[in-house]
């Protein structure tokens, strides 16, 4: 068998730019580990310096602790993100807590009365891991290399194999105050080790100083990336290959059917997530091996991992084999069946794990779905929670193949991770989040989004949190718009721009399918893509019947089956939005075409609100007129007809529609994106589908008979 061999992690460490005050010191090299997943996980490890300060009241030396801050990331931290105490006063909850008797969860409210300077950072869970130690530099990483030594069935052993004197080992105890008094003890009774072994966790380490603490934390790890890799094994750690990789095309065409139907079907109490697709080679080697289905089931091991995937995932053992080529009925069944298996054993380990102060059981559909042959499902959120999830089981996978490599893996006791999935620390955490926006899970494919109404819309959903896929023909257009409404968006990287003909059948198709395998599927379809041409039924030319029949009829007819198709195979509903033009009810001035093909929008809309009631989902439609800023229909040539045929200037339109309109007022893109907004809303207009919204400013001849 051959094995490729991980390159060592290199110091990145550059004298020139490093820092010499030791907190900025601190940043720099908390940067650079971060940098590397092979050092630590997303979001995960801590590190911290200890330095002497002038108290800010007495101006005497103190000593401070600064130390990560919860919830921090070590590659984006800076001085901010780092929390200050005064170290003696950190010290002295032991006694504190020895004395009064306090639980170590106790402790934690007490860092506020340690804090330096006012400095309002959270500290971390794992404080004590620093504090006690009697070095100013310490490094407590999660890498994969490590975690798998520390996942291991004789952890202790080979411990001493690998880092010998260096490395010493503590059993699993739950971060905290007491692992932080265990870690003081060993190093005490050990005065030798650099580091110590935290099973099932990670490691720690320490130096003197910073640019000493970064090297250290690369040896360490590198030294245990060596040792996995020289065990000479008697096969593949994972077993041997009993699933066949598809090809790119089949495996899409099954992402395609699985993602909306599983999307769908884990929705939790009407919340959607949003999915993310994991096909990378890492992954799928693990899924087409023998010991996969076994080794998933026993669980997680690093206290990160199951945080965000959940004690175990979903294995669909049967889906390829059996039921690719399946009727849709029997995919829903089986797939139904899998997640009532799960749930119920999801609610079978919180009833026997639990605790009388235990929080409310989470949702208890499955975070993570292994699909053997094919690839990883991970759900969030968000589109970056969604990846995030999928990335840590990405990191439990290298944490089983080194494991399985070196020994053999052996996941963290069931009541333990129960503890850390519902401890009540992490369920304060939760809470504290903010609330989530209106369309948050929610994903939106939007035609002619990268201009005028389509794109104020886009805006207007993302910045609610919704994902939004921007389908447009102008390819220029369309690279400017998407970083924009992704500067908007409440959660970044929701913003997908897809290059599309919406009159083209074939790549309407395929901009929704790029929209599922992003997102996992579509909630809502707002139709905008369109174009204006002047003419009288006379004088209208073939070119121009053409264009504007294809798109604004062929082409919302093409999208709009997209979308129901997609939301009838999800089952959860959705929300059509039709962007017609007050020309719809009312006779549009040399316009026959035009005012013909959006009459067509609305009763297109009005037989699809019937037709899809049944599914739940709701079809409406909005009227503008006269959005002249920024829209792709009021082009220079449209401008210029139309003030010829009133026999006014171009300069003098603005005013000439704004005293036309009841209200007195010019219509923009952005109040027609308001009105989408509200008929996109199932909490605004859940029990709304029909309706024609008018936003002209209130025009007599466009009222809705």
């Amino acid at each position: 068998m051959t094995v490729e061999t991980p390159a060592a992690i290199p110091s990145l460490w550059d004298e020139s730019k490093a820092p010499k005050d030791p907190v900025d010191a601190l940043v720099y090299a908390s940067n650079l580990l971060g940098s590397d997943l092979r050092v630590t996980n997303f979001g995960g490890g801590n590190t911290s310096v200890k330095t002497d300060e002038a108290d800010p009241l007495t101006g005497e030396p103190v000593r401070v602790l600064w130390v990560k801050g919860s919830g921090g990331d070590l590659r984006s931290a800076n001085r901010d993100g780092f929390a200050s105490l005064y170290l003696d006063k950190v010290l002295a909850l032991e006694d504190k807590a020895r004395k009064d008797g306090l639980h170590e969860d106790d402790v934690v409210p007490l860092y506020s009365h340690c804090v330096f300077g006012l400095n309002p950072v959270a500290c971390s869970i794992d404080t004590p891991l620093h504090g006690f130690v009697p070095f100013d530099a310490v490094s407590h990483m999660h890498a994969d290399a490590v975690i798998a030594i520390a996942a291991s069935e004789n952890a202790e052993s080979l411990t001493r194999e690998v880092w010998g004197g260096e490395m010493g080992f503590l059993p699993w105890k739950r971060p905290g105050f007491e692992l932080g008094l265990q870690l003081r003890d060993l190093i005490d009774a050990n005065p030798g080790i650099k580091g110590a072994l935290l099973a099932s966790h990670g490691f720690i380490c320490w130096a003197d100083e910073w640019r000493e603490c970064y090297k250290l934390t690369l040896r360490m790890i590198n030294h245990a990336q060596e040792f996995l890799d020289s065990r000479p094994g008697d096969g593949h750690p994972f077993g041997e290959a009993v699933h066949e990789r598809p090809s790119d095309s089949e495996s899409r065409k099954a992402f395609l059917d699985l993602l909306p139907r599983l999307r769908g079907k884990a929705a939790h109490e009407g919340k959607r997530l949003v999915a993310s697709v994991d096909r990378e080679p890492p992954t799928l080697d693990f899924l087409t091996r023998s010991k996969s289905e076994a080794l998933a089931g026993l669980g997680t091991s690093c206290p990160d991992h199951f945080l965000r995937t959940k004690i175990r995932p979903l294995y669909l053992s049967g889906w390829r084999a059996e039921f690719q080529d399946k009727d849709q009925s029997e995919i829903d069944r089986y797939l139904e069946e899998a997640l009532v298996g799960y749930r119920g054993s999801y609610a079978d380990y919180y009833a026997r794990c639990k605790r009388p102060d235990s929080p409310p059981m989470r949702n208890p559909n499955p975070s993570v779905v292994l699909v053997p042959g094919l690839g990883m499902v991970s759900f969030g959120k968000s589109p970056r929670e969604a990846a995030v999830t999928g990335q840590f089981y990405r990191n439990a996978i290298e944490v089983m193949r080194g494991a399985e490599a070196a020994d053999r893996y052996v996941p963290l006791p069931e009541q333990e991770a129960f503890d850390i999935e519902y401890w009540q620390l992490e369920e304060a955490k939760l809470r504290r989040q903010p609330p989530e926006k209106e369309l948050s899970r929610q994903v939106a494919v939007i035609t002619g989004g990268a201009q005028g109404i389509g794109f104020a819309a886009a805006k207007r959903l993302a910045s609610e949190g919704a994902c939004v896929a921007v389908l447009d023909i102008d390819e220029r257009k369309l690279a400017e718009a998407v970083p924009a409404i992704d500067a908007m968006a409440a959660n970044r990287g929701s913003a997908l721009g897809v290059t599309c003909d919406v009159t083209d059948p074939k790549q309407v198709a395929r901009a929704f399918e790029d929209a599922i395998l992003a997102f996992g599927g579509v909630d809502i379809c707002v139709l905008c893509a369109g174009n204006a041409r002047r003419g009288t039924v006379a004088d209208t030319s073939d070119a121009d019947y053409e264009l504007l029949s294809s798109l604004l009829m062929k082409g919302y007819f093409l999208a709009m089956r997209e979308a129901a198709r997609v939301m009838i195979r999800q089952g959860t509903g959705g929300s059509l939005v039709v962007v017609a033009s007050k020309n719809a009810v009312a006779v549009g001035s040399n316009a026959a075409v035009y005012s013909a093909a959006k009459a067509f929008e609305l009763h297109l809309m009005r037989t699809a609100a019937s037709d899809l009631a049944k599914h739940g989902i709701r079809c409406n439609a909005v009227n503008p007129d006269a959005v002249l800023e920024g829209s792709g229909i009021w082009s220079d040539q449209w401008k210029q007809q139309t003030a010829e045929s009133l026999g006014i200037t171009v300069e003098e339109l603005p005013e000439y529609y704004r005293k036309r309109s009841m209200l007195g007022v010019t219509v923009s893109a952005d109040d027609c994106a308001e009105a989408i907004f509200w008929l996109a809303s199932e909490a605004r207009s859940s029990r709304t589908t029909g309706c024609v919204i008018p936003v002209d400013g209130g025009v007599r001849e466009g009222f809705l008979r």
